[in-house]
């Protein structure tokens, strides 16, 4: 694991301090607040001065104001366990249902700011290209002071940018997702994407056999002759079985031939959160005949091949566990996970695919990081 630069010891320092952390905070949030506030209020025009508020293209569609189709009104999800690390994170990750999935088509489109969403005429963002407008508050393209000039693209399109956008677990769960939708648009239509493509994009979209219709951008505002709106198929996080089945039946196909191994412990790079006894347990794990794998090391085709392969994983909670999608039902898996950092992403998807998936909380430090006593894990190591 890397050494903690000078800013993240700061930082990692400052967050012992609870109380002043949060101010601090704050108190920053507010200082950028409050020109954004200014320019909302004095706004002229599209370019100068954020959003002012939001419209629904779900409300539009339902009521025939515009064309599109709503796929799917609700999801049926499996309830969590007493105990579950779902109840224990304590996000909502199982209640945010229903989710309609749907597409709408909007001529003379005008998207706007870093996630580029859909604004109307009288200066409103479609609020569920924002995740709704809780979550739409806090998006960058509802709170931008000044736009570049439009940039005019004809033709049909469609976008995979969001605020969700980056990452490993976000590309699978929140953006390619939505191209499930691609079929009910025409043929001609291109998908803009953020330049520069990620490796696991372009491997992805090269899978999917959409590579050659791929737009990279950098534009924070353009006008779209024709654009395909195709709604985000769930809240991000949260336990959403029309996605993973989506990316199972896609994907699944596509790995590799490689020999992998029936048991793996998954080691994690980086400066912030980890185990700080990582190469201990690695070495314990490889005794035992395990192996001890950076997926990040491995193309797609052979992560897919890997942990489809497996029989026993076990790793920190953080992005390589996406990789669970392609796990077969039964596959144990244990998620060690810090005290100040419960997330319960990984234990909807695997409720999603039928996984034996069990969890460990572990006292953690300001930086999540923590310590884990082989013994706390000895009946996993077999």
């Amino acid at each position: 694991m890397g050494e903690l630069t000078l800013k993240q010891r700061f930082l990692s320092r400052l967050r012992s301090f609870s109380g002043l952390y949060s101010f601090l905070r704050e108190f920053w949030r507010w200082l950028v607040k409050v020109p954004v506030e200014l320019a909302r209020a004095c706004g002229i025009g599209f370019r100068f001065g954020a959003a002012t508020g939001f419209f629904s293209a779900l409300r539009e569609l339902r009521s025939g104001e515009c064309e599109g189709r709503i796929l799917l009104e609700s999801q049926k999800l499996t309830a969590p366990s007493v105990g579950s690390l779902i109840q224990k994170a304590d996000m909502n990750q199982n209640g945010l249902q229903p989710w309609p999935i749907f597409w709408s088509r909007h001529h003379q489109a005008r998207l706007v700011g870093s996630s580029l969403a859909l604004m109307n005429s009288s200066k409103r963002l479609m609020e569920e290209s924002v995740y709704g407008e809780k979550f739409g508050l806090q998006d960058p393209s509802y709170n931008y002071l000044m736009l570049p000039k439009a940039e005019f693209l004809p033709g049909a399109w469609t976008s995979l940018i969001s605020f969700w956008y980056e990452e490993y677990y976000h590309w699978f769960t929140d953006v390619v997702t939505r191209l499930s939708l691609l079929r009910e648009f025409p043929e001609e239509t291109r998908i803009l994407m953020r330049r520069p493509l990620r490796s696991y994009q372009r491997e992805s979209l090269r899978m999917l056999g959409l590579l050659d219709r791929v737009v990279e951008t950098t534009s924070r505002h353009l006008l779209l002759e024709d654009y395909y709106f195709s709604s985000p198929v769930g809240m991000t996080g949260c336990t959403n079985p029309y996605a993973v089945q989506w990316l199972r039946r896609e994907f699944l196909p596509h790995g590799s031939a490689a020999c992998t191994p029936k048991c793996f412990f998954i080691k994690r790079r980086g400066k912030t959160r980890g185990i700080i006894n990582q190469e201990e347990l690695a070495e314990s794990f490889l005794s035992k005949g395990w192996a001890a794998i950076y997926p990040e090391d491995l193309s797609l085709a052979d992560q897919i091949a890997y942990f489809h392969n497996a029989e026993l994983i076990v790793g920190e909670h953080g992005a390589a566990f996406t990789n669970l999608l392609w796990c077969r039902p039964g596959c144990r898996v244990l998620e060690l996970c810090a005290d100040n950092f419960l997330n319960g992403c990984y234990e909807g998807m695997a409720l999603c695919i039928g996984l034996r998936h069990e969890y460990k909380v572990f006292k953690a430090n300001s930086a999540n990081r923590f310590y884990v006593a082989k013994k706390a894990i000895k009946n996993y190591i077999i």
